[in-house]
């Protein structure tokens, strides 16, 4: 490993990060309503680059990241890019709401919510998705239909300025030196670090009146990020392409908003309380089937590697 490239690549990578989300945050909760959402959203968007313009700067081999689609012998790979997101949001959702149905609702009502806190009427909304001859129940299933179709393809195109960094430079070079094992708990360490300014300043995953904030949020989103991370190692691993993790990773925050169509609007303030434990399969709670999935699928690959070691 080049320890001075790698350090170099993780300060230049945190510092322009925590530069922009630090300033859309401010912004963004000064202006407030809907341009201040826009503004923050838009920063966390270009936040997303940094890594890759980080590993430009450290001088990384780019061109050998893997940009030349490898469609073939991998089309299970974009199955389940496309698929396990939403799998493992609906199997969070299980979880959750078995221990708090109260919370569950199909009726639009969070949503709503929401909207009328970025500055909209939430009734002309409503209105709006109604004139469609859509149904606030029938946006659950439409919601979910995006997100194993196009949303995830749109986002691969801001997910691969991390995962070319992510994926692309700082795993493997942490493997070189520490293993699979380390680099998964190091490099999923960094990956939840980069967000821990908008998560601090503007509420960014979680809220800002969940249990435990602002400290369980950030080990909860640090240990998403560390099973996250192994996931998309072991696919980016497989296919030597860097546009399958990015697929995957577009899938993962197209599939994180599926929570907004299917909680109790009227338990705004319960809901807000309990945002770190889910039903975002982020949080404590709805990440249990991710955390598992990492965990059979990196038994598997120390077992394979294990298996070639001895043979």
């Amino acid at each position: 490993m080049d320890t001075k490239k790698v350090i170099k690549y993780t300060v230049i990578t945190l510092i322009l990060a925590w530069g922009i989300q630090i300033a859309v945050s401010v912004i963004g909760n000064n202006i407030g309503g809907m341009t201040g959402t826009m503004i923050f959203r838009g920063g966390l968007a270009v936040c997303m680059f940094m890594p890759l313009l980080a590993a430009i700067i450290s001088k990384a081999d780019i061109k050998g990241m893997g940009w030349k689609p490898k469609l073939k012998g991998n089309l299970k790979w974009i199955l389940f890019a496309l698929f396990v997101p939403v799998t493992l949001t609906v199997l969070g959702f299980v979880l959750f709401f078995a221990i708090w149905p109260e919370l569950f609702s199909m009726d639009g009502s969070y949503l709503l919510e929401t909207v009328e806190e970025m500055g909209m009427d939430p009734s002309e909304y409503k209105a709006a998705i109604e004139q469609t001859g859509t149904s606030m129940t029938a946006l659950t299933v439409i919601t979910a239909v995006q997100c194993v179709t196009y949303a995830p393809f749109i986002n691969m195109f801001l997910a691969i300025g991390e995962e070319a960094g992510w994926r692309g430079f700082l795993y493997p070079e942490l493997n070189k030196r520490f293993g699979k094992v380390m680099t998964w708990l190091i490099g999923g360490a960094v990956w939840a670090v980069f967000h821990f300014p908008a998560m601090l300043l503007a509420g960014y995953e979680y809220g800002m009146d969940y249990i435990g904030a602002p400290v369980l949020g950030l080990i909860t989103f640090t240990i998403f990020c560390i099973n996250m991370g192994v996931i998309h190692e072991i696919i980016y691993d497989k296919t030597k392409c860097i546009w399958f993790p990015a697929l995957l990773h577009g899938s993962v925050n197209a599939a994180i908003t599926m929570y907004q169509v299917v909680l109790n609007g009227e338990r705004i303030d319960d809901i807000n309380r309990l945002m770190v434990f889910g039903p975002g399969y982020n949080g404590l709670i709805a990440m249990i089937p991710t955390v598992i999935l990492a965990v059979v699928m990196a038994v598997i690959v120390l077992k394979d590697r294990k298996n070639i070691q001895a043979g």
